[in-house]
């Protein structure tokens, strides 16, 4: 058999494995669908390197809080602005 006419194991892998994933429920599909896309747009590609760079984000930006580069903003305002903004274009 030519290698053109053999079948191909990893395509058939991988159409088993699409095959597989769109029968997930749709919270898990999108769930899955936002994870591959950051993965995208932010380079990692596994589990585990993306959260170890979510802890090193997280420290990084609790160091300067610490430093005082930054400051934190107040929860009740933060709620307050998105209610006022959301509560505008709803009434549009």
């Amino acid at each position: 058999m030519s290698t053109e006419t053999a079948p191909n194991a990893a395509t058939d892998r991988s159409t088993d494995l699409v095959n597989k994933l769109l029968k997930l429920p749709e919270q898990t599909k999108l769930d899955l669908a936002h994870l591959l896309f950051d993965s995208v747009r932010e380079g990692f590609t596994s589990l585990e390197e993306a959260e170890k760079r979510d802890k090193e984000l997280i420290h990084s930006r609790l160091d300067q809080l610490v430093k005082g580069e930054v400051q934190l903003l107040d929860a009740n305002e933060v709620v307050a602005n998105l209610v006022r903004r959301y509560s505008k274009e709803k009434s549009v």
